[in-house]
C-alpha cells in the first residue's frame, strides 16, 4: 500500500467559544473571497481583545495531532472551564493509491457527543473543494476528563495519526530537515523574541554539544522568551546544526544572511569551539556573538533560525506582535522577509498579529494587489457582548 503523503496543509477556520474574551462564538476565517486558504494572514484587535488567545488556542489544537490520549490541552479555559474550540484545515494528500482533498477538523474542550462548532455540510465541502470531512481531537464532558473524538472506523485519520506518532518516535535529525518531509508543523512565536547571553563562565563550563531542547519533528513548537540555559539557547542550536554536517547549518546560514542581514555587511560566520557559540562577522573586522546583535536583529535571527531548523514542507508560522520592540524600519524588514518566505515556500502559511498602524496600512494596501503566489486575508476582532 502507498504511504500517506501530505501535499498541502492549510488552516481554514478557527472557531472559539467561552475562551478568554470570546464569551460568544467567534470564527476566524483564514480564506480569501474566493474561499482559497490564505498563506499570509493578519489578525488585528485592541489590547485584551483576544489576538494572543487565538494564537494560543491554534497552537493547543495543532498539538493534538497524532495524540492517542492527553492529560491536558495546555490552556486553562479548555482544561478547567467551559471553553471549546474547533480548528479546520484543508488538506490535499495522497492516500491508498489516489490524490484527494479533505477538511480535517481538530476539536477540544466541552464538545458534546454530536455537536460541532462548525459542521461541514456537503455544500460547504464543495465550496472549499473538499471530498470528505474528518474529525479528530478530544472532548471534555466535565473539566479534567478527556475523551478522544476520532472514530475508530476512520482509516485515513488512523493512518495519519500513526504516521505522526512514528515520526515523533523515530525521526532522525537529518530526516525532517529535508525539504520533502511532508508532515505539518506549527511554529508559535510569542511577542518576546530576545537572544539573552548564556549563563555560564567564560571558560565555557556547562556547554557541551548536545541535542537542543527543541528538536526532532513535532506538530507544534512553541517558542516563548528564551531562557539563558545552554540547552535552550540559539547558540546551542547553531552548534548542533554545524555538528550534524548534513547541510543544515549552511541552510540556516543562507536564510539568516538573506533575511536578517540583507543590505548590510554582516554575515553569520560560523561557530567557535571554545567556548562553543555562534559567530557573526560584522563586516568591519569585528566578530561577535548572537547576543551582541541589535534588538531588531535579535528578533529576526530568533525567528529565522527557528524556522530554518524546524520547518517542514507544510509549516504554519504563528507570530504574535510582529512589530514588538522593533523600530519602524525593522518592522518593514520583518514584513518583507515574511512575505518573501510565503512566496518562496509553497507549503508555508504565515499568521501574525500587529499593533503597528504602519504595518496594518501596508497590509491592507497589499490586499488590493494580486500576486500569483500570495493569498492575503485578515480578521478584525471587535468587542463582544457578554452573555
Amino acid at each position: 500500500m502507498d504511504e500517506l503523503k501530505i501535499y498541502e496543509f492549510r488552516p481554514l477556520f478557527l472557531t472559539l467559544d467561552r475562551i478568554g474574551p470570546f464569551r460568544n462564538v467567534h470564527e476566524i476565517d483564514f480564506t480569501d473571497s474566493k474561499h482559497h486558504p490564505c498563506n499570509f494572514y493578519m489578525v488585528v484587535s485592541a489590547n485584551g481583545m483576544g489576538k494572543t488567545t487565538a494564537l494560543e488556542i491554534f497552537s493547543c489544537l495543532m498539538n493534538l495531532l497524532g495524540k492517542k490520549e492527553i492529560s491536558t490541552y495546555g490552556h486553562e479555559d479548555l482544561d478547567k472551564k467551559d471553553g471549546r474550540a474547533q480548528l479546520d484545515f484543508w488538506v490535499r494528500l495522497h492516500w491508498q493509491g489516489r490524490d484527494m482533498s479533505i477538511v480535517l477538523s481538530v476539536l477540544a474542550g466541552r464538545i458534546g457527543e454530536e455537536v460541532f462548532l462548525k459542521p461541514w455540510t456537503d455544500e460547504l465541502l464543495t465550496m472549499h473543494n473538499a471530498e470528505n470531512w474528518h474529525r479528530v481531537g478530544f472532548r471534555s464532558p466535565v473539566p479534567g476528563r478527556y475523551e478522544a473524538i476520532m472514530s475508530r472506523k476512520d482509516e485515513l485519520l488512523l493512518d495519519l495519526s500513526s504516521t505522526i506518532r512514528a515520526s515523533l518516535e523515530n525521526a532522525h535529525e537529518e530526516h525532517f530537515l529535508q525539504p520533502g518531509f511532508h508532515l505539518p508543523t506549527a511554529l508559535y512565536f510569542s511577542a518576546y523574541r530576545d537572544i539573552p547571553g548564556i549563563s555560564d563562565d567564560n571558560n565555557g563550563n556547562g556547554r557541551n554539544i548536545s541535542q537542543p531542547s527543541h528538536w526532532n519533528y513535532r506538530p507544534l513548537y512553541a517558542f516563548d522568551a528564551h531562557s539563558t540555559l545552554w540547552r535552550d539557547s540559539l547558540d546551542n542550536l547553531v552548534i548542533w546544526l554545524k555538528w550534524l554536517e548534513n547541510g543544515s547549518f549552511e541552510a540556516a546560514q543562507k536564510l539568516i544572511d538573506e533575511q536578517v542581514f540583507v543590505d548590510t555587511p554582516k554575515r553569520l560566520k560560523g561557530v567557535r569551539k571554545v567556548p562553543p557559540e555562534a559567530l557573526v562577522d560584522a563586516g568591519d573586522g569585528e566578530i561577535h556573538r548572537l547576543d551582541r546583535l541589535s534588538s531588531g536583529e535579535k528578533s529576526l535571527a530568533h525567528l529565522f533560525l527557528r524556522i530554518g531548523a524546524h520547518g517542514t514542507a507544510n509549516t504554519i508560522i504563528l507570530i504574535d506582535e510582529i512589530d514588538a520592540h522593533l523600530h519602524i524600519r525593522w518592522q518593514h524588514r520583518l514584513y518583507n522577509a515574511l512575505e518573501k518566505l510565503a512566496e518562496d515556500h509553497p507549503g508555508f502559511t504565515v499568521i501574525m498579529t500587529t499593533h503597528s498602524t504602519e504595518i496594518l496600512r501596508r497590509f491592507t494596501t497589499s490586499m488590493n494587489i494580486e500576486k500569483e503566489s500570495l493569498y492575503l486575508g485578515g480578521d478584525l476582532i471587535e468587542q463582544q457582548e457578554l452573555i
